[in-house]
């Protein structure tokens, strides 16, 4: 299948995944979103790692303003995003320019990103009269609330160093180099075994924030232990929540 606004690469298991309408700065179409939503259902089964990136200048300018807003939209919406987000896949962006509106929402969906020193980041959805609800709401996941209220109500940027410190992104790159970068980081995940792979990220995506849950949650998963394959007793990493329910038999 060719795509119109889509380019879809894959070599052993890493894919590489092209926002491809640079004359739109790769603004998040229906016909866009579809054919994201087949390559997530039919064509990532063999693939460890994809890297999602922006053909152009701009990685993504968020949702195609132009489109007429049809019932349901915001519900569609957020189905593709957590999809994206719920999927087996090790996926890292490669914003290698301006994140706008759900632009941010699919660098939230990733599991890493690396940022070009232009990739500035932004909420405009309020100076069209618009609230931006799905772009907060997946945003929530990777900073706190007050920064996504500062920017969802300001619709100021902010800067991929300030990105970084808050931990939306993981680095910037030096000019020019996130898509090298980010292949890199595909090329060391992919060599890792799959089942560890699913795990990692089942773990890291589950795991509670507060301190009493995660431990709950750990006891459950113990520290370097594959749900599907225990590891030797000797290379299992004891949870501190375990540690103390000995203690206290």
């Amino acid at each position: 299948m060719t795509f119109d606004y889509l380019q879809f690469q894959s070599e052993d298991a890493i894919a590489t995944i092209t926002l491809n309408r640079p004359d739109q700065r790769n603004a998040l179409n229906r016909v866009l979103r579809s054919e994201f939503k087949e390559v997530l259902d039919s064509r990532l089964d063999s693939i460890k790692v994809a890297v999602i990136t922006g053909a152009g200048p701009s990685f993504c300018a968020g949702m195609d303003l132009k489109e007429p807003v049809g019932h349901g939209e915001g519900k569609d919406q957020w189905s593709f995003f957590k999809q994206l987000y719920n999927c087996n896949t090790i996926f890292i962006a490669a914003l290698n320019g301006p994140v706008v509106g759900a632009g941010i929402t699919l660098a939230s969906a990733c599991d890493l990103a690396i940022a070009e020193p232009t990739a500035t980041f932004a909420l405009p959805q309020i100076t069209h009269g618009i609230y931006g609800g799905v772009a907060a709401a997946m945003l929530h996941l990777s900073i706190p609330k007050k920064v996504v209220a500062e920017m969802a109500l300001t619709g100021l940027p902010i800067s991929p160093e300030r990105a970084a410190s808050l931990g939306l992104i993981n680095r910037v790159s030096a000019p020019g180099e996130c898509r090298n970068e980010a292949m890199r980081l595909a090329k060391r995940i992919a060599g890792f075994d799959q089942g560890a792979l699913d795990t990692a990220k089942y773990v890291i995506q589950n795991v509670p924030d507060d301190d009493a849950s995660r431990e709950a949650a750990l006891k459950e998963v113990k520290l370097g232990q594959f749900l599907s394959r225990p590891l030797p007793e000797d290379r299992v990493i004891e949870t501190r929540f375990n540690q103390q329910e000995e203690e206290e038999k």
